[in-house]
């Protein structure tokens, strides 16, 4: 107890906030002990995102509907003291809303109640350097709203009374809340701002910040001018119809030309900017209730412009204007980059001022914040701010707020990002990438969308909510699910959400839930389902069943479909997890978990699945089965069509797919590690970088390429479109519905995309045979066969057998023709092939090593068999030094050496399984003058003393007693009994026991998913065996004291199964 009173006196202790350049200007700020908790902080203690433009944790999943009750008392609290209600009204009113709560979930607020909010927010935004003129906010109520046509309306009144003809004032308009069950929002980033044409892939006419929302207005009829300074339309929607498009009157923007008075070829640049900034892509949090369209307008900071003409991502216009001024660009010490921005600053400023539009200047808003903190801490007893976002991005030091501390904490109200309106848009019909050849006027397309808007909405509200859930590393679980939406929003209102982005919350308010999952390693969640199979777990733990809002109803229906592969002995564990938790909090299965191995045909058992699941779910739930479901399946409804393009370099490409940052690695050396008459081959490849960051442990992924060969016999079935051929650089157009799909390969030639994007290596799937077959051309005969592949598992079951891999198919099938477009399509992305580290960044800094046992195996053929090589491994093992490969590294957290030096270390490998723990002993030989280190024990498992790998490196180590013990198990050598390495460990036993029981050594496991469990048994039966080991038996069960150094932290595995 004296514990926990002594941190809440520090928790409420003020924090002290000094100006290091005024001495006698001091804060305690006090106002942050009424901050909110918010769930996932941007900063933890070992990390602060402070400095990052939007942070993960700040950009929230769309929440549910509930109102949140703590919130509706803090915020009337707040109120009733700022307006001196008395105590009669304040229980009136409370009593008000907690009756609406629980009669409809929902509450309406007076106008002043939420002019009050609105202005609050801005007063706690902590990135806001203007807020000192919060209480004279203009609140403009558009809660009342009917349709986009009215919310268009609303949105010029405030332009208009914002513009003032230039004397600006500041103004909000809110739009209806979440909780009233019509979703409003407003797509536009901010009312008036310039569009960006992408006329060829990396040129841009305009502002590239919007290139990607022009193109949805153009998809959505808009057909301008192309200009640099074109007005784009304002983007607007009501509940879950599609957006409407209208464009703002000319009269209503303001735009200021920009000039200088010092230099006349400045003014031939034609420079010009809107007058008034609005922001309207932020949602209000006021008093428990999301307003998730809403506009705010001020005035411009002269800096703002400055770079939106000068960063490199908007205009890039920083060097044009430095010539202008006739500037020498050719050296940065000559400071020509200061000198312009601060020209350009007077540019906007007197220019504004010319033309009697308010603007202020850096320093003054700087002055006037430090002023608003002041005021704050007498009133309030304290401000939030941001430091990175307060302090403008000209003259640093030379402003007050530079020099001043600031605490950053969050308050409600507040303004709060979102999520781009588009990405979970679900659109309604087709709409079409080209222009339209007329252009409708906005009353026309209006009057048409709105006649069909009730019948829409009627039409939805009467179908029940499906929510479809999907976790995946590879997007294959992620494909299943899309295929899943397609098949129930016949009869469903479906919503596809990726697991990071679902807030566990929500599950009460499910009546169907679905599971598409993959698992990853042996067991493990894919990174975007760790957090929530964390969440679930914690909800599990907490309730045992999920209460339903309101009178008795049917438990919430539910069911899993997991991938995997039977190589691990974890087939499909997370999935099982996700399963039984669910199962767990009251959901209700309507089918028994359904898993598809990787190692079979995946797509028969999502087909069996699906076809098993809708008729069951919708005779559940008591809706019609509507259409047929296989219809929906096909992957060859994805409409698409090809369009030249300027070609992406090949790693801009492979980060645009895989969402990491990839470094060029340049081969240094290939060195054999094995004899001549070895049976096996295993190579030592050594790369030069000089940005990779890793430690012992670490994995180092690898993009493989495809062969000349192969990709130019692919390239020969193709069919082009036009004058088009496989050195053309194409991308792909597609429905916005779509997207995703399809522009997962960025701009390529058919060459670049085959050998560097696509896996030609893989068996072709059913489910892309039956999507082949009507785009197309062959033989009748060569039909025939295709066409029953296709349909007939059977006969496709045995065809897959023999691996054929794409290459193989239109070789078989020599008189098909396929259209360019399906290879980008339909094929599988080519994933990253992933390999311990086998060297320690201390003793190489520059470079990376990989110990590499290349793929050799066997696949049946009519003939026999044949012989096929692993696409990666075969690569590193012919690959020339001075070739440049790409690759990035992945942390691998729990495969790391023990931070204690003292620790005693077993490292147990089979075949290139010893690689990590090479860069184990060589970090050791690094920090052996270090008394005290621990000992190195060693069993290394291969077939024949021909195989034996780094051999005289390891004879090095024992000799200078880095190596403590070093135990070979040969299990091919001839005249030696067979022999693997938990064989050797069991020999062993007393040093196992004395190492594990009594020293608390960590022990590290590295190789193929056999010998790992095959040691793990080994393990378990010394220790529980063991005299030494307490209450601890075999009868306990073999795998228990191995479970619980894992949960000790000193079981390590690095574990990988042999997939071809």
């Amino acid at each position: 107890m004296a514990t926990e009173l002594k941190a809440e006196k520090i928790a409420r202790e003020p924090v002290l906030l000094t100006n290091v350049q005024d001495s006698n200007l001091v804060l305690f700020d006090t106002l942050h002990h009424k901050g909110h908790q918010v769930d996932d902080t941007c900063c933890q203690t070992s990390l602060c995102q402070g400095s990052i433009m939007q942070p993960k944790a700040m950009i929230r999943p769309q929440p549910g509907i509930s109102v949140n009750m703590e919130e509706v008392e803090d915020f009337y609290k707040q109120y009733f003291t700022a307006k001196n209600v008395n105590e009669e009204d304040q229980a009136k009113r409370i009593a008000e809303v907690e009756a609406s709560i629980k009669s409809s979930n929902k509450y309406d607020m007076t106008a002043d109640e939420l002019e009050f909010g609105s202005r609050t927010a801005w007063r706690n935004a902590p990135r806001c350097i203007g807020r000192i003129q919060w209480s004279k906010l203009k609140f403009f109520d558009g809660r009342d709203v009917k349709s986009t046509k009215d919310m268009f309306d609303k949105i010029c009144e405030q332009i208009e009374y914002g513009t003032n003809n230039g004397n600006i004032r500041s103004a909000i308009v809110v739009f209806p809340s979440r909780q009233s069950g019509v979703e409003c929002r407003i797509w536009n980033g901010e009312y008036i701002s310039y569009a960006g044409f992408e006329v060829s892939p990396g040129v841009v006419v305009g502002d590239p910040n919007h290139v990607e929302f022009t193109k949805i207005c153009i998809r959505l009829g808009w057909n301008p001018p192309v200009s640099r300074f074109q007005v784009l339309p304002l983007v607007l929607q009501y509940g879950d119809n599609n957006p409407d498009l209208y464009e703002i009157p000319e009269s209503l923007v303001l735009e200021v030309q920009i000039s200088h008075s010092k230099y006349p070829k400045f003014d031939q640049l034609g420079l010009k900017w809107f007058a008034v900034p609005a922001v309207c892509n932020m949602s209000l949090d006021c008093g428990g209730q999301i307003y998730p369209a809403t506009g705010f307008n001020g005035w411009y900071m002269s800096t703002e412009i400055v770079r939106d003409f000068c960063d490199s991502g908007r205009y890039n216009l920083l060097k044009k204007i430095a010539s202008s001024m006739n500037m020498d660009t050719s050296q940065p010490a000559i400071l020509w980059k200061d000198f312009t921005a601060s020209e350009l600053n007077i540019a906007v400023i007197s220019s504004f001022q010319k033309s009697n539009v308010t603007i202020t200047d850096h320093h003054t808003a700087s002055e006037t914040f430090m002023h608003h903190m002041e005021n704050e801490q007498m009133l309030r007893g304290g401000c939030p701010a941001d430091w990175v976002w307060v302090v403008p991005p000209l003259s640093g030091s030379l402003l007050p707020v530079f020099h001043q501390e600031m605490l950053n904490y969050k308050l409600k109200p507040s303004y709060e990002y979102q999520t781009k309106a588009w990405m979970r848009f679900k659109w309604k019909g087709v709409i079409h990438e080209k222009l339209r050849d007329k252009r409708l006027s906005f009353k026309s397309v209006n009057r048409s969308i709105m006649l069909c808007g009730d019948m829409m909405r009627t039409a939805l509200r009467k179908r029940k909510h499906c929510t479809i859930l999907y976790a995946t590393e590879t997007g294959i679980s992620e494909g299943f699910a899309n295929k899943l939406q397609r098949i129930f929003g016949q009869a469903f209102n479906v919503e596809v959400l990726s697991m990071d982005m679902y807030d566990v919350s929500r599950l009460g308010g499910e009546e169907l839930l679905f599971i598409v999952t993959s698992t990853f390693g042996n067991g493990e969640a894919p990174e975007n389902g760790k957090t929530f199979e964390k969440n679930l777990t914690a909800l599990a733990s907490k309730i045992s069943h999920i209460k339903m809002s309101g009178a008795e109803r049917f438990s919430p229906l539910y069911s899993v479909f997991g991938l995997g592969s039977s190589a691990y002995p974890n087939f499909c564990a997370f999935a099982k997890r996700v399963d039984d938790l669910l199962n767990k909090i009251g959901f209700k299965r309507l089918l028994e978990l359904y898993t598809a191995d990787e190692k079979k045909n995946q797509d028969l058992a999502f087909r069996e699945w699906s076809t098993k699941v809708y008729p069951k779910a919708c005779s559940s739930t008591g809706v019609q089965i509507l259409n047929d479901m296989n219809s929906n399946t096909k992957s060859s409804d994805v409409e698409y069509s090809i369009c030249l393009a300027r070609e992406s370099p090949v790693i801009k490409g492979l980060q645009h797919i895989h969402k990491k940052l990839i470094s060029t690695c340049e081969v240094l050396s290939v060195e054999s590690l094995v004899s001549a008459d070895a049976n096996c081959s295993t190579v030592l490849v050594k790369f030069q970088h000089d940005q990779l960051l890793y430690s012992p442990g670490d994995h180092l992924a690898i993009f493989p390429t495809n062969s000349k060969d192969k990709v130019e016999k692919l390239c020969q079935s193709c069919i082009f479109e036009d004058e088009m051929n496989m050195d053309t650089p194409v991308s792909l157009i597609d429905a916005p519905e779509n997207e995703g799909v399809m522009s997962r390969i960025p701009p390529a030639t058919m060459f670049t995309a085959l050998t560097n994007y696509l896996d030609i290596e893989c068996t072709p799937r059913q489910c892309d045979l039956e999507a082949l077959l009507p785009v197309c051309k062959c033989d009748e005969d060569q039909r025939q066969k295709l066409t029953q592949l296709s349909t007939d598992s059977n006969a496709y079951n045995a065809w897959a057998e023999l691996k054929p891999s794409w290459v193989d198919f239109v070789t078989e099938f020599s008189s098909v023709r396929i259209p360019a477009g399906f290879y980008l399509t339909e094929l599988p992305v080519l994933q990253p092939r992933y390999y311990s580290i086998s060297n320690s960044p201390s003793m190489y800094p520059d470079q990376v090593h990989l110990t590499v046992g290349v793929l050799e195996y066997q696949v049946k053929s009519e003939n026999g068999e044949r012989q096929k090589f692993g696409l990666c491994s075969k690569l590193l093992e012919t690959i020339v030094p001075g070739t440049k490969i790409y690759a990035f590294v992945r942390r691998f957290p729990d495969f790391q050496l023990p931070s204690a030096i003292k620790s005693d270390i077993i490292m147990v490998g089979a075949g290139s399984g010893l690689a990590p723990f090479r860069s184990f002993w060589q970090e050791r030989t690094k920090l052996a003058s270090e008394s005290g280190a621990g000992e190195l024990h060693l069993f290394q498992g291969c077939r024949t003393k021909s195989s034996l790998l780094h051999a005289e490196e390891i004879n090095g180590a024992v000799n200078s007693k880095v190596i403590t013990s070093s135990v070979t198990a040969f299990s091919r050598e001839k005249d030696m009994p067979k022999a693997y390495v938990q064989d050797r460990l069991l020999e062993c036993r007393e040093l196992i026991e004395e190492l594990l029981l009594r020293k608390k050594a960590h022990f590290y496991v590295c190789g193929d998913i056999k010998m790992a469990i095959g040691v793990s048994k080994a393990v378990s039966s010394i220790l529980a065996g063991s005299t030494r080991n307490g209450d601890m038996t075999a009868s306990d069960g073999e795998l228990d004291y191995v479970e619980i150094m894992k949960q000790e932290g000193r079981y390590h595995e690095d574990i990988f199964a042999v997939l071809v």
